[in-house]
């Protein structure tokens, strides 16, 4: 089966790429509701007198990794008066999900990383802060279309700390040793997997994980699919549209023809065949290099990054996968301070040149500029130009997506219905249903405005 054909897709401009995030939650009227129902006394709206002790969450780190804590000394030996102190916290969703548990028993942090995607829950439930204000004066120092990750209605939410520019990351000797091109379409894609899994029934060409609820999102925005969309006081949701289901259809095939091995990623089977090359790619983002690395060590100089494929030639579009950024919440004991040391981090030259230490792809113009002159990621320390084909990802090809006030009911229902449908052989076009139903019953119970 050919990679399905997805609707063309609707005009872009540069103007329609670089639309925020979630421009319209604030139309919603949820966002307005939210904040004003916060305390006023609850937030560190100035500075404090005296030395300040910051606490900082953040899941970057692992094992009290010594870079980390450099970057936080130096902060440190730079403001004297103020003291940031680092704490490892869960995952991407554990760190959400105790954040808004620390925001009700009024034990929240200073400085927490969050996914892009969890930014608007987060908003409307009044957990961080505008700081727009704090932020003004680095506005030059990142990209627009990465501003855009945490503004809307011209509010600032967040720091960038990294992007997922969306690349497609592979065993090159192996590859070559099945005689398989990289593939630059989808269909190319399909016909790889064929052809690899023919030659030896023990290798695929990737894994296919029926968790991976940011990867099916970021297919679907890839083919055309606009999965929230707002105009005015409504919402409008698209999961189950035919630029989705076109790529359901051509997962599940691969999936019913064994051509992707069905298991979830980075666990202990998953390592050891990654290892071993028994699985051979992971079409993600920039910062799967990093994770492969942890894992399979060995396994560096056999793999190379490249643009991932297309689901029409020559329509490069892709979205960023991933990325986080620094939030200040509503009742940090001093925002002021704390968005100042997530500015610092996040734009000043320095700041996000140290994030390049942590296997980071840094948001801020800085961090961006230097990785022309940093060496490769340990994974493939032989591309030179990885970095550059990073770049022009983010340059020329991102897509921008909106998240939803709640995507967290679309994430645990798509999950549920994908492994089950996985598991059992069922359809796949049956989950985006599924989903679609289950997001707009819930946007209609919140009080938002929904168009059929």
């Amino acid at each position: 089966m050919s990679a399905p054909r997805p609707h063309a897709r609707r005009t872009a401009s540069k103007a329609r790429r670089r639309r925020p995030l979630v421009l319209a939650l604030a139309a919603a009227g949820a966002l307005t509701l939210s904040l004003s129902a916060c305390s006023a006394g609850a937030s560190g709206d100035a500075a404090a007198d005296g030395p300040v002790t910051l606490d900082f969450w953040t899941y970057s780190v692992k094992g009290n990794d010594p870079k980390a804590q450099a970057i936080v000394d130096r902060y440190n030996e730079l403001n004297p008066d103020v003291t940031v102190k680092l704490s490892e916290v869960g995952g991407t969703a554990d760190t959400s999900s105790k954040l808004l548990a620390a925001d009700r028993a009024d034990e929240t942090p200073d400085i927490v990383q969050v996914e892009y995607r969890a930014l608007p829950s987060l908003v409307v439930a009044g957990v961080v802060k505008d700081i727009t204000d704090d932020v003004a004066d680095a506005k030059g120092d990142v990209a627009d279309n990465i501003w855009d990750l945490t503004t809307f209605d011209d509010r600032v939410y967040g720091v960038p700390q990294d992007i997922g520019p969306a690349m497609f990351t592979y065993r090159k000797d192996l590859l070559e040793q099945y005689g398989v091109e990289v593939p630059t379409t989808w269909a190319e894609y399909a016909d790889a997997a064929e052809k690899i899994h023919t030659a030896d029934p023990t290798v695929y060409i990737s894994s296919f994980d029926p968790g991976e609820f940011q990867f099916f999102a970021a297919q679907a925005a890839q083919a055309g699919a606009e999965w929230w969309t707002n105009d005015g006081d409504t919402w409008k949701v698209g999961i189950d549209s035919e630029e989705s289901l076109a790529t359901a259809d051509f997962w599940q095939d691969l999936v019913e023809r064994d051509l992707v091995k069905v298991e979830a990623l980075v666990t202990p089977e998953w390592n050891a065949e990654i290892n071993d090359g028994k699985v051979l790619s992971w079409a993600a983002a920039s910062w799967v290099p990093s994770v492969i690395n942890a894992v399979a060590p060995d396994t560096a100089g056999k793999w190379e990054s490249a643009p991932l494929p297309q689901w029409t030639e020559g329509d490069a579009s892709v979205p960023f996968i991933g990325g986080s950024a620094y939030f200040v919440p509503e009742k940090s004991s001093d925002s002021e301070a704390a968005a100042k040391f997530a500015t610092w981090l996040s734009t000043s030259d320095e700041g996000s040149k140290l994030l390049l230490t942590l296997d980071l792809y840094p948001g801020g113009n800085g961090g961006r500029e230097a990785t022309a002159e940093s060496s490769p990621p340990a994974l493939m320390p032989d591309q030179a130009d990885f970095y550059q084909i990073a770049d022009q990802v983010i340059e020329d090809t991102t897509i921008p997506v909106t998240w939803g006030p709640n995507v967290n009911v679309a994430q645990t229902v798509f999950n549920d219905a994908m492994n089950a449908a996985a598991l059992n052989g069922t359809s796949f076009r049956d989950v985006y249903t599924a989903t679609q139903d289950a997001v707009v019953a819930d946007l209609k119970k919140t009080g938002y405005s929904v168009k059929e």
